[in-house]
């Protein structure tokens, strides 16, 4: 595994809970129809995303950012040192 390789997988779930997490909040009328048990808060007058589109994002959301700590423990930790080749 090349140095540049855990740069760029911590990149991509960084990037993709970025993502996920802009996306969240620009439908956040979305998001709180997916976990409204009553009707105390009065919905918009916009149409909602799918159910399936907000879990989608709501799991890409979770699963990037827990990556990305996983990613940097395991690089704190020296394991990620045996993986690397550091050969030119």
């Amino acid at each position: 595994m090349s140095l540049a390789s855990i740069d760029i997988l911590f990149a991509v779930c960084a990037i993709a809970s970025l993502l996920a997490g802009v996306w969240l909040l620009l439908h956040l009328p979305s998001v709180v129809a997916l976990f409204a048990r009553n009707r105390a808060i009065a919905p918009s007058g916009r149409p909602h995303a799918s159910r399936a589109m907000t879990w989608f994002m709501l799991a890409l959301f979770n699963l990037g950012w827990i990556a990305c700590v996983l990613i940097w423990i395991w690089i704190i930790g020296g394991d990620a040192n045996q993986a690397i080749d550091a050969r030119p």
